[in-house]
């Protein structure tokens, strides 16, 4: 990996969360944050970071599924510490956690890395996908304003369902065409060397070849339940920290006000901060403050502890699979890493 993209994309990491944190905490006492913050139920907020946990343990599921098109019999312990480990290098340096991810799943089960760069692009429209179907159903249902205050999220839901469908098109007739196919590596030839387009060419039909699993109806009606069940968890993991903060007893917020506030969240993580820090406290605290009527310093409490739960719960697991990963196949994860 070269250094100098690293720093850069850490400093710009670091760079957007601190804009989010100034916006998210401006105004705030920190007296009185940490006075709000101290009176939330801790084994509450444990609870919710052992679902927030399980939600990847069921996308590495969905995505041992996906998997399988290029290896059969993949361990999830494999798949699922290799999810572990991405989202530990996100919380340090922004979207290189998904290069990481392939890596280490293509080192650890000796498959081509490329293959398996396409199959976590598949896993993410599908995530998009479904994003995007949500939010069309939300703006459909909802009887408060939320558009004013998100005036993004029409637009978001719109990129999220047709960039989604027109790339699935895409690639399905990609990697069911060889016409197509042989398009791309006639185009490969004629813009690159010869040493340089014989390794390209290689990594182009193993990353087109890594999504003919959208062939398969039932695998995809096996991925479509997998994703549906990580919706409801992650419903679940806003849910379940209303009843920490003493504003639940007032306001009696529900299961389908944060299925709200998970949509909204799931925009926030589409922003390249680290581990969403800043990102995730302004977009959360201004949902609970403005849709729901939550007070300002409680709302931010509730981001802020609920971020640093599964921060930290996130970093512990992720650390313990690097380690794991490198005794058992010496791979050192943040090494020789090749860039997107």
């Amino acid at each position: 990996m070269k250094a100098r993209n690293k720093v850069t994309r850490t400093i710009v990491g670091i760079g957007i969360a601190s804009v989010f944190v100034f916006f998210a905490f401006r105004n705030i006492s920190l007296a009185t944050l940490i006075r709000d913050a101290s009176k939330a139920n801790f084994y509450l907020l444990l609870l919710t970071t052992l679902v927030v946990l399980f939600s990847h343990f069921i996308r590495a599921l969905r995505w041992r599924v996906i998997l399988n098109e290029i290896k059969g019999n993949i361990s999830i312990t494999n798949t699922w510490g290799s999810i572990m480990v991405g989202y530990l290098v996100n919380n340090f340096v922004p979207r290189l956690g998904e290069v990481v991810r392939a890596y280490t799943t293509g080192r650890i089960e000796e498959i081509s890395v490329s293959g398996v760069l396409g199959t976590i692009v598949l896993e993410r429209l599908f995530d998009m996908l479904s994003a995007g179907i949500l939010l069309g159903f939300a703006l459909l249902t909802y009887h408060g304003d939320i558009i004013s205050s998100f005036p993004f999220l029409r637009m978001a839901g719109m990129i999220l369902m047709l960039g989604s469908v027109v790339a699935g098109v895409f690639l399905y007739i990609a990697s069911s065409s060889n016409r197509i196919r042989q398009c791309l590596l006639s185009a490969i030839k004629f813009l690159l060397p010869t040493k340089l387009a014989v390794s390209t060419e290689k990594m182009t039909l193993s990353f087109i070849e890594s999504f003919s699993i959208l062939h398969s109806s039932r695998r995809l009606t096996k991925i479509s339940a997998y994703t549906a069940l990580i919706w409801l968890i992650y419903i679940y993991s806003m849910y379940i920290p209303f009843f920490a903060f003493q504003f639940q007893t007032t306001l009696h917020l529900n299961f389908y006000d944060a299925f709200i506030l998970i949509l909204i969240t799931s925009i926030a993580w589409m922003i390249p901060s680290p581990g969403s820090t800043g990102v995730y406290h302004l977009f959360v605290s201004k949902a609970l403050i403005t849709l729901f009527g939550v007070p300002k310093d409680e709302a931010l409490s509730y981001a802020l502890l609920t971020h640093l739960f599964a921060y930290v719960a996130i970093t512990v697991v992720g650390s313990i699979f690097v380690y794991l990963f490198s005794a058992q196949k010496h791979i050192k994860p943040f090494k020789n890493i090749p860039q997107k």
